[in-house]
């Protein structure tokens, strides 16, 4: 169920290629809405991404993301942010929103433009107009417009219960290649859109994002690439009607977003492009957090190791060769390892297990391998997933 005061959905616009697909959506709140947003690191970002860093600079108030599936809008120069800003005036003066007042983005293939035609598009706008609601099926429709090489519909809500009354947060994601987020703030892609009837401030509302995303967006990764367009926007709107939070309320509702988040960034990963299983790598017991992120990071996006998951082997050799090369500080003769449940590795030696076990642990759709560092108390989690034969099909002939 939507929060209250939002309204989303998604129509057909002939902005992707690919026939009867729709790939265009609009998330949209009555009131304009508190609003916080992080973006991708990679130095080449996407026209849309540029449009909106500069416009909440200047604004922290918005009305809604409209976002597009078939075309990223990368490389695309000032004929890129022009063709953002149209889309985004279009919208705002069909709907009656001050200028300014929407925040866009976009993903799909880079270096092509938007096939936008000026006697056309404002007719798809107004049939968009028409489209949106409340409903399950408004939902489904936004959150299929935004979707590239995805299997399924990514989508999370919750119900958060504080003293005062109820707050929804509902929130979607598209992504399954070109998945490896690094989001910060203002300073085949991930998209996420979260919209939250809470009343919060951006400022507050920017750190929440800031913090959640680094337990979660950025610890996910299917392929190691970082995409062009990575972007996330959360609008909350206050028509929960329960008011400003007091602090112990902000924690309940700052813990049901985490939840989300996470629940989101899982979803990618599980339908990264070709995946046959979702994998879990726990570093535990580091120096630092900086150490166990580094390390669980580049044994995340190991192609050796990503390999190894789709052919069931429990090839612990190439998570201490992915964790030695990561750039944490551990002493090899402190580390174990447990793949599927099985210990393979101690204090820098291999340890005898059965093959035949290992392989039957590691054949389930989910894996979780830890790597036990002995060295402190810091921990840190990634999600990803398996390489397989299809990751190659998909990924070969991606643009045709």
């Amino acid at each position: 169920m939507l929060p209250r005061g939002f309204k989303v959905g998604g129509i057909r616009s002939e902005l992707s290629r690919k026939e009867e697909k729709k790939d265009l959506a609009l998330f949209i709140s009555d009131v304009p809405a508190s609003t916080a947003g992080i973006f991708t690191q990679n130095v080449v970002k996407a026209a849309p991404v540029l449009l909106d860093i500069e416009r909440l600079k200047t604004g922290n108030k918005f009305s809604g993301v409209i976002a597009n599936s078939g075309c990223a809008n990368a490389c695309t120069g000032i004929k890129g942010l022009e063709d953002a800003e149209y889309i985004c005036s279009i919208c705002e003066n069909i709907f009656v929103l001050d200028s300014g007042s929407l925040l866009c983005a976009s993903t799909g293939v880079i270096g092509q433009y938007l096939n936008i035609s000026k006697d056309i598009f404002p007719e798809k706008i107004k049939l968009l107009r028409d489209s949106i609601g409340t409903s399950l099926k408004n939902e489904e429709e936004a959150v299929l417009s935004i979707m590239t090489t995805d299997t399924f519909i990514k989508k999370v809500e919750k119900e958060v219960v504080v003293k005062s009354g109820k707050i929804r947060i509902w929130g979607c994601v598209k992504g399954a290649g070109m998945i490896h987020p690094n989001l910060q703030g203002l300073h085949a892609t991930m998209l996420s859109f979260i919209l939250t009837d809470a009343d919060i401030e951006s400022a507050n509302l920017q750190v929440i994002l800031e913090e959640s995303a680094d337990k979660s967006f950025n610890c996910v990764s299917v392929d190691g690439d970082m995409s062009t367009n990575d972007t996330v926007i959360v609008l909350a709107n206050g028509q929960s009607g329960i008011g400003k939070l007091s602090k112990e309320d902000l924690a309940i509702f700052v813990n049901a977003f985490d939840e989300l988040t996470l629940d989101l960034a899982k979803s990618v990963a599980k339908d990264g492009e070709g995946a046959t299983k979702f994998v879990e790598i726990e570093v535990k017991n580091a120096k630092t957090k900086k150490d166990a992120k580094l390390i669980a990071s580049t044994i995340a996006t190991s192609p050796l190791f990503k390999t190894a998951m789709f052919g069931s082997d429990a090839n612990w050799g190439r998570i201490i060769a992915a964790a030695g090369r990561a750039g944490g500080d551990f002493d090899i003769n402190k580390v174990n390892i447990y793949i599927g449940g099985i210990h393979t590795f101690k204090n820098g030696f291999a340890l005898k297990f059965s093959e035949d076990d290992a392989k039957k642990s590691l054949s389930m759709k989910e894996v979780k391998v830890i790597v036990d560092l002995s060295m402190g108390s810091e921990s840190s989690k990634h999600y990803t997933c398996d390489f397989s034969y299809n990751y190659i099909r998909i990924n070969g002939d991606y643009r045709s």
